[in-house]
């Protein structure tokens, strides 16, 4: 399958501007290229209303940005997200329009949790700053409108996180997550990857298998980091007992091939899962709010969160 001409324009515009290969940025910079891509994101929809708050994480309060969609007949779940950006880049801003759009779509109270990056905090702490704003949110779900359940999502590096969470849950005794939603999760390091997408796309469609390196590298202390199941979900030897999962992979990612191999060892464990892949997309499309695949991704997750907590 070819490049989605959405893709393919995108992909173009960053050439007409002469954007450099995401691996040869500085920390810094990658953090404006994340934000500039709020420039290619559709207009902000208005929801009932946005809250700011904080959660305690483990070295100090968390920014959290809560959106309620207006109110409507039937369950209303709360949805923990988290940005991606490599881990050392993105933050709610970013996915303020996105999860305004999912909000308004899903009719769930969407929570969007900045947590501490790389390279200044490396693994294990964003991820457990992610843990613990989860369990804080989830006591809080109430306050905020939300009455059935919890879901948890996040795309890229975000999506490494939320299934990391998932794994911390299970084996912490909670809390209880009744859903994960993972957005073309990084969940094994790129150096020595077996899978196919590392080298399909190895370099031409934005997210590139030596940027992806370098994340990795940015985040982990030391090679020993990425034995733990934690810092790469692929590599947990007992996926039992993980939530209902949904995960939605871009046709030329990287990263596709190994959330799709995820899919199947969850389902291999006996957890529900479900797989979708956007024929075309690139690895940011969630975040391009108009574009097709964006606006799959959000009926798709509707969808789920409709079956699992009720329409």
């Amino acid at each position: 399958m070819s490049l989605h001409p959405e893709s393919a324009a995108f992909l173009d515009r960053l050439a007409d501007q002469h954007m450099p290969p995401l691996e040869q940025v500085g920390v810094l910079r990658m953090r404006e290229l994340m934000s500039g891509l709020q420039q290619a994101q559709g207009p902000a929809e208005v929801v009932d209303s946005v809250i700011e708050t904080h959660v305690p994480g483990p070295a100090g309060l968390l920014p959290v940005r809560v959106y309620q969609p207006a109110m409507r007949p039937g369950p209303r779940p709360l949805l923990v997200f988290f940005h991606g950006g490599g881990w050392i880049a993105g933050d709610v801003e970013l996915l303020d329009r996105p999860l305004r759009s999912l909000a308004n779509a899903s009719g769930a109270v969407v929570a969007s949790v900045a947590y501490r990056r790389a390279p200044e905090t490396r693994f294990p702490g964003p991820v457990e700053d992610a843990y613990a704003a989860i369990a804080a949110l989830a006591d809080r779900s109430e306050e905020f409108g939300a009455d059935e359940g919890l879901a948890v999502a996040g795309e890229s590096a975000g999506g490494n996180l939320a299934a990391a969470t998932g794994l911390m849950a299970r084996d912490r005794g909670g809390p209880h997550i009744d859903l994960l939603v993972l957005i073309c999760p990084s969940l094994a390091p790129a150096d020595g990857s077996p899978f196919a997408s590392y080298d399909q796309y190895a370099s031409g469609f934005l997210n590139t298998r030596a940027a992806m390196a370098r994340f990795w590298d940015l985040y982990l202390p030391g090679p020993s980091a990425a034995t733990s199941p934690y810092a790469c979900p692929l590599r947990a030897e007992d996926h039992s007992g993980l939530p209902a999962t949904l995960i939605l992979t871009a046709e030329c990612d990287p990263l596709r091939d190994e959330a799709e191999e995820y899919g199947r060892r969850l389902r291999a464990a006996g957890v529900p899962v479900a797989t979708r892949r956007y024929d075309g997309a690139l690895h940011v499309f969630f975040l391009l709010t108009e574009f097709t695949a964006a606006r799959q991704a959000r009926n798709d997750i509707t969808r789920a969160l409709h079956a699992h907590f009720g329409a």
